[in-house]
């Protein structure tokens, strides 16, 4: 079975660019990863009471021949290759790899929960899949993510950014 998958990708240590660039190309060299679409890269300030950098996200549309814990791994495993320290809880990363939506998937298992629980809750996610999926919807709350993402407040701070642009 496939499945069209949205993943949340961000950095805010060294490189950001470069880090989630090379996620994707990671993401993107197994076999069971198939292109869909790539949202615009976004500067965004942390949702965390942890003092930190900005970060720089951008949701990945792929579809996903493999099953979802099966992509779970992988995530993992590329967040492990790449540095990724869990010793912070909503600290500094270099990479952060989260699946957001798996179609109109309602999973809640020990090592995964899709749609991500925190999905409605972050410009960070919404607005970028928006922008590949404008009709997007929730699928556990039922409403479309437009919905969500006027009813967050300015302190999530959230703006395009081009190549060339400090990363």
């Amino acid at each position: 079975m496939a499945y069209n998958v949205f993943i949340g990708i961000g950095s805010n240590i060294g490189n950001r660019y470069s880090n989630c660039k090379s996620s994707m190309d990671q993401i993107m060299c197994d076999h069971r990863a198939e292109f869909s679409a790539l949202s615009s890269f976004y500067r965004t300030s942390p949702v965390s009471p942890v003092a930190q950098e900005e970060f720089l996200n951008c949701v990945l549309k792929i579809r996903w021949h493999g099953s979802p814990l099966e992509l779970l791994a992988l995530l993992n495993r590329i967040e492990t290759v790449m540095g990724r320290v869990r010793d912070v809880p909503q600290g500094p990363r270099i990479i952060d790899l989260d699946i957001l939506l798996i179609d109109d998937l309602i999973l809640e298992t020990t090592e995964l929960t899709v749609p991500h629980p925190r999905l409605h809750e972050r410009k960070f996610t919404l607005a970028p899949i928006l922008e590949i999926e404008p009709s997007a919807v929730h699928p556990l709350l039922g409403r479309p993510l437009k919905d969500f993402l006027e009813e967050i407040g300015p302190d999530q701070v959230i703006e395009k950014w081009r190549e060339g642009d400090s990363s």
